[in-house]
């Protein structure tokens, strides 16, 4: 379910980045609907959002890259992370949803693993773990993640 939500984000930030003004976000929640999202997902990538923008103010201590630096994988890296999964957490540092050091624990995590290919789903698993991990992320705190359907029996 993480990885739907981080794909709702994307969309929205990406919306968000190309029209900058006064957004319907009952349109754009209607599009996600149709695309087959749950309400449930679409308020929640929502709240998100709102809250990283809040708080994003509030940076902790980190190492941060120089502005208009860009990672470049080392020649390991790159035989094992697909180009597209590279490509896929360059996009969520670029729309702010992770930083430079969660860009890096991705990486590490990628690499622990000791697969000889990290595919597009791999690293959108493990970004989603990254994004929605409380202990690492403190702008979390208070989020429910609801696991499973909206049915209620």
């Amino acid at each position: 379910m993480q990885e739907r939500i981080i794909e709702i984000i994307v969309y929205l930030l990406e919306e968000f980045q190309q029209t900058p003004t006064n957004e319907n976000y009952t349109d754009l929640s209607k599009e996600l609907i149709s695309r087959g999202y749950t309400e449930s997902e679409i308020n929640f990538a929502f709240s998100w959002i709102f809250n990283h923008l809040q708080k994003s103010g509030e940076d902790q201590l980190e190492f941060n890259y120089a502005p208009d630096s860009i990672r470049v994988l080392h020649d390991l890296e790159k035989l094992v992370i697909a180009p597209e999964a590279y490509g896929y957490l360059l996009q969520l540092l670029h729309l702010g949803m992770i930083k430079e050091v969660d860009m890096e624990d991705v990486i590490e995590r990628a690499l622990s693993i000791g697969s000889t290919h990290i595919s597009l789903e791999d690293i959108k698993s493990m970004a989603a773990s990254v994004i929605f991990n409380p202990e690492t992320n403190p702008s979390l705190e208070g989020f429910f993640f609801h696991q499973g359907t909206n049915t209620i029996h």
